[in-house]
């Protein structure tokens, strides 16, 4: 609305649009992610069902509605089935990026370990984002026990904050099963689908 006159009216108009634009930038977004699924036997003759249930996500844009940060929910099982391995390990996080296509898949090196014990839990993991960046946070790694031929790992409402990203960001879910026998070792990926962070 333009301001004209000076009128106690015209300017409590406009700032009344300002309240209300700020008010539905704070709301936060659901989104509920399909499950995901990876049943092989790797090279080596290990049996692997990796799998990912009840993922979702809840976005809450930046509460100094700066445009440059978001901070994002995660929660989800990742749970595996495993026969054959002598052991085992088996990590999950999320890359996340700024203005980058996420469909080829990104590997789960360099990334930054979130502690799960940690006596402060609702502590945000802050990372900072340039245009054209990626980057993993990795919620957790599981040690396989061999005997009970199983692994898994659930995170819930898991809060990652992205700083420094003007534009699109984008978020993938990954997992990296790394299982070793007699004949070697072999590692199983399962990426979720990608979604918008904002």
């Amino acid at each position: 609305m333009k301001l004209t006159d000076g009128s106690r009216w015209g300017a409590g108009a406009g700032l009344l649009v300002v309240l209300l634009s700020a008010g539905t930038a704070y709301a936060d977004t659901q989104v509920p992610l399909p499950n995901g699924d990876r049943a092989l036997t790797t090279a080596t003759g290990v049996q692997v069902d990796l799998s990912r249930t009840g993922e979702r996500a809840v976005i809450s844009p930046s509460l100094a509605s700066n445009g440059l940060s978001r901070t994002a929910a995660m929660s989800g099982v990742v749970y595996a089935t495993v026969h054959g391995a002598k052991s085992g390990t088996l990590a999950t996080g999320y890359v996340i990026g700024c203005q980058v296509d996420l469909s080829g898949g990104v590997g789960i090196g360099g990334d930054m370990y979130v502690d799960t014990s940690s006596a402060y839990p609702e502590l945000t993991p802050s990372i900072n984002l340039v245009p054209g960046a990626v980057k993993v946070v990795k919620f957790d790694t599981k040690t396989l026990d061999p005997t009970a031929g199983a692994i898994g790992v659930t995170y819930s409402d898991r809060a990652v904050q992205v700083s420094g990203c003007a534009g699109y960001a984008q978020a993938r879910a990954v997992s990296i099963l790394t299982v070793q026998n007699d004949k070697g070792s072999a590692e199983v990926s399962l990426y979720g689908k990608p979604f918008s962070i904002g």
